[in-house]
């Protein structure tokens, strides 16, 4: 396995049928390899029979007749519920520290350099901790560090925007981060925002995240800034 920047690395595993085929990222996602020299990378792969996510009924959209309806997606095992973009796809589940993820969704991939790469990441799942704010500041920090290292070099990352729950969302906590790696490419992008909704699930706490890589010279195949808004605000408990 050899690493190649910005949280890139690659691996040359069994052969395996194409849909199974790891991709390259931009950003952390989940898997949890831990490799030398202290860098933390994660790398997604396509799913297989195990935690695929159920999705059911059409979601409420606001887009017009002509553009295709954002897919819902019900996680029961992290009891949540949340709506991505039409293009985006289920991989498997994994773990990032105490957090069990048990669905992940990744942007459309596209080409770079001979190699298949997404933007952007959305990852549910559950911790056996009620601290709501913690799990959630601890999760994009550690996303942002693993993911973005480079040479061993970790990243900017900004401090944590914390927004608590109101009278309509009492027991929910909202937490991002900017990150800005030391490293760029034309495959790269220069900066990314590490995103998370944790709501209280019995004496767990469910957690959404959402992994955006921006700016670059495939911005456009991330979601945009409107696209970021309603991800995030569509998470309630399923």
């Amino acid at each position: 396995m050899s690493y190649s920047g910005l949280g890139f690395y690659e691996q040359q595993p069994p052969p395996k049928p194409p849909s199974r085929a790891p991709l390259w990222i931009a950003l952390a996602v989940v898997g949890v390899l831990a490799l030398g020299g202290g860098v933390t990378a994660f790398l997604v792969m396509r799913s297989g029979d195990e935690a695929v996510p159920t999705t059911s009924g059409s979601a409420p959209t606001t887009t017009t007749s002509s553009e295709p309806e954002w897919q819902p997606v019900e996680d029961s095992q992290s009891g949540l519920a949340y709506e991505l973009p039409p293009s985006w796809e289920s991989t498997g589940g994994g773990t990032s520290g105490p957090v069990r993820m048990s669905t992940s969704y990744v942007s459309r991939p596209f080409q770079c350099q001979g190699r298949s790469m997404i933007q952007a990441q959305a990852l549910a799942g559950t911790v056996a901790d009620d601290d709501l704010e913690k799990v959630a500041t601890d999760l994009v920090n550690r996303i942002a560090a693993g993911g973005y290292t480079v040479n061993g070099a970790p990243p900017e990352i900004a401090e944590p925007r914390v927004e608590a729950g109101d009278t309509a969302e009492p027991d929910a906590v909202r937490v991002s981060v900017s990150v800005t790696p030391k490293s760029a490419s034309a495959c790269y992008a220069p900066k990314a925002t590490v995103s998370a909704v944790a709501l209280r699930h019995g004496k767990k706490t469910s957690v959404f995240v959402l992994n955006v890589a921006e700016g670059g010279s495939h911005v456009a195949e991330g979601p945009s800034d409107d696209d970021v808004k309603r991800i995030l605000e569509s998470v309630r408990p399923s």
